[in-house]
């Protein structure tokens, strides 16, 4: 009954996570303006990191929906040739709304791939926006003239 229990709560809090994950990426943040220059750079990164993956995830989407229509097409055929399709009404019907499944969840999937690619390039936007604020790329402050001077080398 225990394991039974832990099992329970593991799935819960595995699929607790992943909707808080899916739904958690925004523009902005309440403490996005108390980040340092590399914390603001690493969320730089990490937008670019999210853009790749979702680019990743629509090419595997419309693999997925090719292979299954390719996969659709060649059990029609070979139901054709075999005789099957005739003796068997609607065989081949199955095949091809397995083949749509899979187009439409390629078709959800790049949805939601081309909103997280949205939503983290304007947050990169942001964060070079803030990078660039608060003087991230700037060299640092010259040293007046007099310390320059004093701290000069001679010519000794």
């Amino acid at each position: 009954m225990r394991k039974i229990i832990t099992v329970g709560v593991a799935v819960a809090a595995l699929l607790s996570g992943s909707a808080a994950s899916a739904q958690g990426l925004q523009v902005s943040y309440s403490t996005d303006a108390s980040m340092d220059c590399a914390a603001v750079a690493a969320e730089s990164a990490r937008m670019d990191q999210l853009v790749a993956d979702a680019n990743a995830r629509i090419g595997k989407a419309n693999g997925s929906a090719q292979g299954a229509g390719m996969a659709s097409t060649v059990a029609v055929e070979g139901m054709l040739r075999t005789g099957v399709l005739g003796r068997v009404p609607g065989a081949g019907m199955f095949a091809n709304q397995a083949a749509n499944l899979a187009k439409q969840r390629a078709a959800q999937v790049q949805a939601e791939a081309a909103n997280t690619i949205q939503t983290a390039t304007t947050r990169k936007a942001v964060m070079v926006g803030l990078y660039s604020g608060k003087g991230c790329d700037a060299p640092p402050a010259a040293a007046p003239a007099a310390e320059v001077e004093a701290t000069a080398p001679t010519g000794a």
